[in-house]
């Protein structure tokens, strides 16, 4: 498993995804759909970005809401303020595991 070093604290590839979810939320500061988030991350798999989000979902730091635009269901990505001070807590927090 690959770790990366951020935040000095090393985290998972997947945790990496995670952050990087919410930081593209949060600065783009509106509703996205699930590919155009996949697309804002730079990822290549929809599949694993969407199973992050629903973990995200689980947490309570984003919103998921379907949309049905031309007869196809969407779905629709927004951070919770829960979310915007996880990220806060994140950006700003040390690791005493180092």
């Amino acid at each position: 498993m690959k770790m990366i070093n951020n935040f000095n604290m090393s985290l998972l590839e997947s945790d990496e995804v995670k952050i990087n979810l919410l930081k593209a939320l949060l600065k783009n500061n509106r509703e996205l759909s699930l590919n155009g988030l996949r697309k804002r991350i730079g990822a290549v798999n929809y599949t694993s970005v969407k199973r992050n989000c629903e973990f995200l979902e689980k947490f309570g730091l984003i919103k998921v809401e379907q949309k049905i635009i031309e007869n196809k269901k969407y779905n629709f990505i927004t951070i919770t303020d829960k979310g915007k001070e996880t990220l806060d807590y994140i950006k700003n927090s040390k690791s005493n595991l180092n």
